[in-house]
């Protein structure tokens, strides 16, 4: 008998469920790394996959799926031969799934939420409300704070959930993928994704134009394997809600309107207002389906030329926010900005000498094979003990391996670096004797973040006033969505590190994505450099470049305003410059 659609992809939901609240326990642990992650992209693919994962199994293909590897197709074929997963099994009873909205309640972290589920019992929001009721949580927490729990409930309960920019990218992706099997005659990513926000947390926008009659596309739409909730549809857009909460919101459009309608779906509200602004001033009309002059609808079939009517040159994405592009654009005082292909070397790269899971030689050779010439080996400093700090002895090796690749791999080239830990007082990881040696200095914090604002913010000077440091990493520490940014007097940073040159980094860890382009434009404002890394464990994580290439262009920044856009000869006499600078005057 033949399945109904419905049944058809039950499976699917089921292990991309399981696969979800393997992450949320993994959350609850206090879990933060690539595991999580790579379990939460597993969900997320398994749900968007329209094929049975019974038919993919039955044909050997379950590792076509993105985002699956030997280990996941592993986990869901135990789970089609015995009906469960034993590693979801042993977390949930270790970490309870339920529990996890928690962690986004005020004043709750990982150990918070694993007391609460010691001290009561509760695996799921319905037993803490319980707990409530009954008086247990006002004795474990007391009753002020139990009361202000119990009132988070309904949000925790119903979040639409917030994505950072990459998962949103990936699951937006692949619905863009579904779609085309209606055959729209055009379809783009829109939203605060396209503009590049680091978090989605206003969902997804799609826009589309359809091939035939609207209606066939919306209803693939409304019926995609992820989609769970259908919570608002009209004859051009529809809205969705997806397994694990996202909000996801097509758009339709004809090819005549085109540029109207996906402009009015990616700027920021602040920016839409002003070209409406402009629109009147000049007796035009500026609205989601096209610019109008009385009934008369004016060229729009590209976003471009919508700008021209206005009397403006085209606005990247990037840079639809109001926060000055108008009026740059007006008086041709836009940069150029900064493109991926500008990049010449990545600075930020690890092995599996620390944390990484890739040799030395494999990372460079992918490296090189995106087109680099160098890359900067930065494997952790002896003070980080979790991630297997390299010693004062481990550093030599590594010195002597990299020039027997330099040797092999030539022209290019592996700058000997560290990712070097500020230790508590602002003082270096390694001696000074030990980092005039290496080609190329980053420092980062790891450790004692609740330091006061005063307290870190004189550490992190103390380090950046050091000449041998040539980039602070991922200045405000921060883990999108985990981790807030540690107490720092950010201005204050910048302002030291442009007058000593200092550069900063503008990471492409997607759990990072610091600093933001927010902090990316200060930089510039206040004349000093960025680098541009991938902060790469593995030779994939190169391919996440283009995460921190638009922050850097949400920053306004140019190639000239990157260090690691310049050959390695020119790149080298930079660092040698800030490197024989005296230490700045107190």
């Amino acid at each position: 008998m033949e399945r109904s659609e419905s049944t058809s992809r039950d499976t699917n939901l089921v292990v991309a469920r399981l696969f979800e609240e393997i992450a949320q326990s993994l959350e609850v642990a206090g879990e933060q790394g690539h595991r999580l992650r790579a379990y939460r992209r597993a969900s997320r693919a398994v749900a968007a996959t329209p094929a049975r994962l019974e038919d993919l199994a039955a044909e050997g293909r379950l590792r076509e799926i993105p985002g699956i590897g030997q280990a996941m197709a592993a986990l869901i074929t135990e789970y089609l031969q015995s009906g469960a997963i034993r590693t979801h099994q042993r977390l949930v009873a270790e970490n309870p799934p339920g529990l996890a909205p928690l962690l986004h309640a005020r004043g709750f972290g990982p150990a918070g939420v694993q007391a609460l589920h010691a001290a009561t019992g509760a695996t799921s929001l319905d037993d803490v409300e319980q707990a409530a009721r009954d008086g247990r949580l006002a004795q474990v927490l007391g009753p002020r704070r139990a009361e202000d729990l119990l009132g988070q409930l309904p949000a925790l309960r119903n979040p639409i959930r917030s994505l950072r920019l990459k998962s949103a990218f990936e699951m937006a992706h692949a619905l863009v993928d579904l779609l085309t099997e209606a055959h729209p005659r055009r379809i783009a990513i829109a939203g605060s994704a396209r503009r590049m926000c680091e978090m989605a947390s206003d969902g997804v926008d799609v826009v589309a134009i359809p091939d035939r009659e609207p209606s066939a596309l919306l209803d693939l739409f409304t019926r995609l394997p992820s989609v769970v909730e259908v919570s608002h549809r009209e004859y051009l857009a529809a809205t969705v809600r997806l397994y694990d909460g996202l909000e996801v919101r097509l758009h339709l459009t004809d090819p005549e309107t085109w540029g109207t309608t996906l402009l009015w779906h990616t700027g920021a509200e602040a920016h839409l207002s002003r070209l409406s602004a402009m629109a009147r001033a000049r007796g035009l009309r500026l609205v989601a389906n096209g610019l109008f002059h009385d009934a008369s609808r004016l060229p729009s079939d590209s976003e471009a030329a919508v700008y021209e009517s206005l009397g403006l040159p085209y606005l990247a994405p990037e840079l639809r926010e109001d926060t000055g592009e108008i009026e740059a654009a007006l008086d041709g005082s836009l940069p150029r900005l900064i493109e991926e292909a500008d990049l010449k070397g990545d600075l930020h790269c690890h092995t599996l000498e620390t944390d990484g899971s890739a040799s030395l030689e494999d990372m460079a050779l992918a490296a090189r094979a995106r087109g680099y010439a160098y890359m900067a080996l930065t494997d952790h400093s002896r003070s980080l003990t979790i991630t297997n700090g390299l010693s004062l002895e481990r550093l030599e090796e590594a010195r002597r391996r990299v020039a027997q690749l330099n040797h092999e791999l030539a022209p290019f080239t592996i700058l000997l670096g560290t990712e070097m830990d500020i230790l508590e007082d602002g003082t270096l990881d390694y001696p000074d004797e030990t980092l005039r040696s290496l080609d190329y200095v980053s420092a980062s914090v790891h450790s004692r973040f609740k330091q006061s604002g005063d307290v870190m913010t004189a550490r992190i000077l103390r380090a950046v006033s050091n000449p041998l440091v040539h980039t602070l990493n991922h200045p405000h520490g921060r883990m999108l969505g985990i981790r807030p940014a540690y107490a720092v007097d950010m201005p204050a940073v910048i302002a030291l590190a442009a007058r000593v040159g200092c550069a900063m980094e503008v990471s492409a860890d997607p759990a990072r994505m610091d600093l933001d382009g927010t902090w990316a434009r200060r930089v510039r404002a206040a004349g000093g450099r960025c680098t541009i890394s991938s902060d790469a464990h593995s030779t994939l994580d190169f391919d996440n470049i283009w995460l921190a290439v638009g922050s850097a262009r949400r920053g306004w920044l140019s190639a000239a305003d990157v260090l690691n856009t310049r050959p390695l000869d020119e790149f080298r006499e930079l660092l040698r410059q800030r490197s024989q600078q005296p230490p700045p005057r107190p």
